[in-house]
């Protein structure tokens, strides 16, 4: 068994240590830690692996010394700025205020006429260009909690008579410049449990998430390793922002048909993925891939609001990956189809482990964040069905899949009667597409996406992914092999591409 612990430690010598005993007592081994040592506050992330019982023992422990994060009531740290003159000890009387007040320094950065090339930034955001004669001194000061209020205002207020001063932020990472790589971690987490009433479990796992992600970052020597939470938070707020009656006007619904007259909808949120709806010639629903778990109740309602007899329809799910926002509302129908590897992708994720796309170092603190912010659950694994896989030694990057039987395997739900193939893993293992080619339409998900087709809140969404994850893609190069197998195996003429993202595309192949 693994799992992570963190840990608030006091400031003093053999605190670390202290820590790590309880584990060790029982034979647990520690296979990843992360010490963030701040004034005042000490942060230790430790990912441990042993028996269970041995890992809970070790917990208890803990708790009993008092080292978890819900036993303590930790500060922040505010960014402040002062604009003082070039004399020498100018800066005295700024430090004399803090020192008054009773503050910690965790950050402090001077600079003359801009010269150090960051207070530039703070300037152009502020509207206030540094002026000849003048230093701009920045300062990451801790605050103790319950002195984040009035005590900060009149801290500040103090500050102004000598010097123009002003707190930047009320978030100390605004500018790009951690000042405080702790009291980053809680800010973080404490601010998603804030907007989306989180529990005090899933704020845990924002901290060590973050941490991971940070850390892969250090060991990539990335410049700027918490760059990408700024584009978590852009993630969070606008996933936040589209519930209820923002997604339902933020949402494109459009009806299509086929080449035979069959009949279709997508249905286009403004975050997660297309969900496209076939209609059965029985009065069922073949509905392929279903968005955010968090946009369940506006998913049905829009589905409803299109089909008023829809509770009383009978609804099929075909999943075409295992990505969050493809597979969040798994459980809203009466069963998912799903290919073996992503039913053994789900499985893994289900039953504690990592899935496919958590497999790689890279993604993994990206997909556990985006789950607690998109409230995913692993769906019910007696629900869903595994429908077959390709050869194991077929090296295409599309093949087709076989059932039980060793046959290909067609989904037939009339008037549509969808092959079955399966890419090699380029966007991630278990993608799945279907062709139907009576109906010329290519369902594709991820391995093909219209992203000249997607509405505007969709665009500027997904936009985000590549600065989250560096790329969705799994295997970038096979991607594209599997872009272009998918269409080769397209014979000539029209069809519809019904992408995991955006509007149906129109592609004409012309004979060879």
């Amino acid at each position: 068994m693994r799992e992570t612990f963190v840990l608030v430690l006091s400031d003093r010598r053999g605190s670390l240590l202290e820590a790590e005993r309880p584990f060790a007592r029982r034979g647990v081994r520690v296979v990843r830690a992360s010490f963030n040592k701040v004034v005042d506050v000490h942060t230790l992330f430790l990912e441990v692996e042993g028996p269970q019982a041995a890992i809970e023992a070790a917990g208890a422990e803990l708790a009993e010394m008092r080292l978890l994060p819900g036993q303590h009531d930790v500060g922040r740290v505010r960014l402040v700025e002062a604009r003082v003159g070039t004399d020498p000890g100018a800066i005295e009387p700024v430090l004399e205020v803090v020192d008054r007040w009773g503050f910690n320094i965790t950050y402090l950065d001077v600079c003359t006429e801009g010269a150090c090339g960051t207070c530039g930034d703070a300037a152009g955001r502020q509207g206030d260009a540094p002026k000849p004669a003048e230093q701009v001194v920045r300062m990451g000061v801790y605050v103790p909690a319950g002195k984040d209020g009035a005590h900060m205002e009149g801290f500040v207020a103090d500050l102004r008579r000598v010097s123009q001063a002003h707190m930047v932020s009320t978030r100390h990472d605004h500018f790009g410049t951690i000042v405080d790589n702790n009291a980053f971690y809680l800010t973080f987490a404490r601010e998603m449990r804030e907007r989306f009433a989180l529990s005090a479990h899933d704020e845990d796992e924002l901290l060590v998430n973050a941490n991971r992600l940070v850390q892969n970052l250090e060991r990539q020597q990335d410049p700027q390793p918490f760059k990408p939470f700024e584009f978590l938070r852009q993630f969070a707020g606008t996933v936040a922002r589209f519930h209820g009656n923002a997604y339902a006007k933020a949402t494109r619904v459009t009806r299509l048909t086929t080449a035979t007259g069959a009949r279709m909808i997508s249905v286009e949120p403004p975050c997660g993925s297309t969900t496209w709806v076939l209609e059965r010639d029985d009065g069922d629903l073949l509905l392929v891939d279903c968005g955010y778990a968090c946009y369940r109740d506006e998913l049905l309602s829009m589905l409803r609001a299109h089909y008023p007899d829809f509770d009383r329809r009978g609804t099929t799910l075909v999943l075409t990956h295992g990505d969050v926002d493809h597979m969040g509302c798994c459980d809203a129908f009466d069963r998912t189809l799903v290919v073996d590897d992503l039913l053994e992708g789900i499985r893994r994720h289900a039953t504690g482990g990592l899935d496919w796309r958590e497999q790689n170092p890279v993604h993994l603190p990206y997909m556990r964040i985006g789950n607690i912010i998109t409230r995913f659950v692993p769906p019910d694994l007696s629900r869903l069905r595994g429908i077959g896989a390709p050869l194991p030694d077929d090296a295409r990057p599309i093949r087709r899949v076989l059932d039980g039987n060793g046959m290909p395997c067609t989904i037939d739900a009339a008037p549509f009667h969808l092959e079955v193939w399966q890419g090699a893993g380029g966007h991630v293992r278990g993608e799945t597409i279907l062709v139907d080619r009576a109906n010329r339409i290519a369902v594709t998900g991820d391995v093909f996406v219209n992203v000249h087709g997607e509405t505007k809140p969709q665009s500027r969404f997904n936009m985000l992914a590549p600065y989250l994850m560096t790329s969705v893609d799994t295997d970038p190069e096979l991607a594209r092999a599997e872009r272009a197998a998918l269409f080769a195996m397209l014979e000539p003429g029209d069809w519809q591409i019904l992408g995991g993202h955006g509007g149906a595309y129109a592609y004409h192949r012309d004979a060879e």
